[in-house]
């Protein structure tokens, strides 16, 4: 008789044992999808430069023809959905590439903007560049070169 009792506690701790074992293999598999949420998170932050405007950089030592161009203004264009994220419509209807001296930077697609490299936003949608009589435009203190199909904005006048 005093088998008969051992028998169901025997029995217990190997029940206990492999319910043990199961929940040690359960942890060990919640364990292993903890890689796979912080993958998915450094994925999330690599792919976030990603979501800046993106600029055409202008030439280095590029020299500014100082032949007239036929529009008196230009309006900067930012669309972050287009091939071209960055353009300009003159006032005639023409539509203008542009070219950023390296060191402007674009802003976020949440916010389109260029910026200069202090991070002064200097650009936003709809921002008109206006060509004086006998001057060469600015923008925000910038030198700006137009050309029938460009303007280049550029960080330090042309010498």
């Amino acid at each position: 008789m005093g088998t008969q009792n051992r028998h169901p506690l025997w029995w217990s701790a190997v029940v206990v044992a492999i319910a043990a074992t199961i929940a040690a293999c359960g942890d060990s598999g919640a364990t292993a999808s903890v890689p796979s949420r912080s993958t998915a998170v450094a994925t999330a932050d690599t792919s976030e430069p990603a979501a800046a405007i993106q600029l055409n950089v202008a030439p280095a030592n590029l020299g500014c023809d100082a032949m007239g161009v036929p529009y008196r203004s230009a309006t900067i264009r930012l669309d972050p959905t287009a091939a071209d994220q960055v353009t300009a419509l003159t006032d005639d209807g023409a539509p203008l590439k542009t070219f950023w001296s390296e060191g402007f930077v674009g802003g976020s697609v949440d916010d389109p903007s260029v910026l200069d490299p202090d991070g002064v936003v200097i650009a936003r949608d709809g921002e008109i560049v206006v060509i004086p009589d006998g001057q060469w435009p600015r923008l925000h203190g910038y030198f700006v070169c137009p050309s029938p199909d460009a303007l280049y904005v550029l960080l330090t006048d042309p010498s």
